[in-house]
């Protein structure tokens, strides 16, 4: 009995000790049980505050994290790590809430629809969603990273089907529930053989990866194909990116950009966090076998990504497309073992934040101001609307990966830490990923600079002048400023990346 007690007062003073680290999850899942209270109240005055409320939680989490000078590692029980990495991943999922909700507001077609009913409800489970993408960063334990994704993955179903009129919305939320729930129950069957190999669930403990050493090298290889299943879903890599142009497709604008960065960059690092024990020369030697099968996956994202999005005719697919490529270089990013990539992989994490709300921002105003929805109807607008046009410009050629835009910085950045970890190891591998890669940026050029084509080298003969807001004149200057101040002082960000990991 005294050992029992003893022990549940230590449970109790652990959850106590890392309790602190949980403060901005907690702001969130407050602010989200205010705004489904507030969305009960039939009252405009309250219907029209509910998105700046949510605005309010977001910015109030975002200062807090980046003020916290104080925050330590810290681990709440074997679930939860707060550390540098979670610290930093929680700034930008927060701005891409901050980012979201500023789309939604500039969107007649939702601004319409949520006057009434289900206005808190949509705001609310972009916080929800937030605060998923905030728990997946700090995971280190396989059943706290499940359920984290499935948290992400309910809001991210209901958030699809917003405009559930639509047919084509129905469509892509369905096939996203059905992908999704498929790669949840492969994801969920491999780490099941990970317990059973190792009896454990945190994977960051070097005792969890010696313990697979004595395992059959074909089991281990086939749970982590399941495990990684999962993983390669949540960040649209190939071969499990089948949902992403059919959600892109049917979901409105600001939740298509919220898909293609938080859900994206919150895979990204629990795929860095899961393989970070292969920086160990002895482990990584002995699962080669999975070091090999992300390196094909890379591959195939990168192939996949920028050969399809050459076809693509509708400007939603072409972005659809764009966002697997990038997932295949942030993949290719992860396999620099012996480099220190975390500091690249962030920095392209945040500079891929700005490039595709502001391209998306762009595509919204298209679609919802013009009438655009094929690559063909953006024809000759260029000069009706030539501050819009060279803001589209910069963005996708920041996602091409051109000077002087920081998408060339981020991009040369993985560059230089795959080549840096071949010239250790000598893997053909990563000189294979190298080689594609650098080729197939520049095949992203000649898709990416399509809409560029049509809005400038295209005739049309109608003279309708095109407006502008000045609200979204001001947003697409706010995406655009730090793509090029990020190219001629990266080390402003670098620095404080390596500041925050410290």
């Amino acid at each position: 009995m005294e050992e029992q007690a003893a022990q549940l007062t230590q449970t109790i003073d652990s959850i106590l000790a890392g309790a602190g680290s949980l403060l901005p999850e907690l702001l969130l899942a407050l602010f989200f049980l205010l705004l489904v209270t507030l969305d009960l109240f039939k009252s405009k005055t309250v219907k029209r505050l509910l998105p700046w409320v949510a605005l309010t939680g977001l910015f109030s989490v975002l200062v807090l994290l980046v003020l916290d000078r104080h925050l330590a590692e810290v681990q709440f029980l074997n679930l939860l790590r707060s550390d540098g990495i979670a610290r930093y991943a929680g700034i930008l999922f927060s701005l891409t809430g901050i980012f979201t909700i500023l789309l939604s507001l500039q969107n007649p077609k939702i601004e319409k629809r949520k006057q009434g009913e289900g206005r808190g409800e949509y705001y609310a489970l972009i916080l929800m969603l937030v605060l998923g993408l905030n728990l997946m960063a700090k995971s280190v334990n396989l059943l706290m990273v499940f359920l984290a994704i499935e948290i992400v993955s309910i809001a991210s179903y209901i958030l699809t089907l917003t405009l559930k009129e639509e047919k084509r919305a129905v469509e892509a939320g369905l096939k996203y529930v059905l992908y999704g729930t498929l790669s949840a129950g492969v994801m969920l069957y491999g780490m099941s053989f990970f317990y059973g190999l190792t009896g454990s669930l945190d994977y960051t403990l070097v005792s969890f990866w010696r313990s697979l050493l004595d395992a059959s090298p074909l089991m281990v290889t086939v749970a982590a194909i399941l495990v990684f299943a999962g993983f390669l879903f949540k960040i649209s890599a190939a071969p499990f990116h089948f949902w992403t142009p059919d959600v892109y497709q049917g979901a409105p604008m600001p939740i298509v950009a919220l898909f293609s960065t938080g859900p994206k960059m919150a895979g990204i690092i629990v795929i860095m966090r899961f393989v970070a024990a292969f920086a160990d020369p002895t482990i990584a030697s002995a699962f080669s076998d999975v070091q090999l099968f992300l390196g094909i996956a890379a591959l195939a994202t990168l192939a996949v990504g920028n050969f399809t999005a050459l076809w693509q005719r509708t400007p939603r697919r072409l972005m659809a497309f764009s966002s697997v490529s990038h997932a295949g270089f942030l993949l290719m990013a992860l396999l620099a073992f012996g480099s220190d990539y975390t500091v690249s992989v962030l920095f392209y994490m945040t500079v891929l934040l700005f490039m595709n709300f502001g391209m998306f921002l762009f595509l919204q105003m298209a679609e919802e101001n013009w009438q655009v929805r094929t690559l063909e109807d953006f024809q000759g607008m260029g000069p009706r609307i030539p501050f819009a046009g060279v803001m589209a410009l910069l963005f996708l050629l920041s996602l091409t990966g051109l000077p002087p835009l920081a998408g060339f910085i981020g991009k040369l950045l993985v560059f230089s830490n795959v080549w840096e970890a071949y010239t250790a190891t000598g893997q053909p591998m990563l000189l294979a990923l190298l080689v594609v890669g650098i080729l197939l940026t520049g095949a992203a050029l000649f898709y990416y600079i399509k809409i560029p084509y049509y809005l400038f080298l295209k005739r049309n003969q109608t003279a309708e002048n095109l407006v502008i807001s000045l609200s979204n004149k001001l947003l697409l200057v706010f995406f655009a400023l730090p793509l090029l101040v990020f190219f001629f002082k990266p080390d402003l960000l670098l620095h404080w990346i390596e500041k925050l990991l410290a």
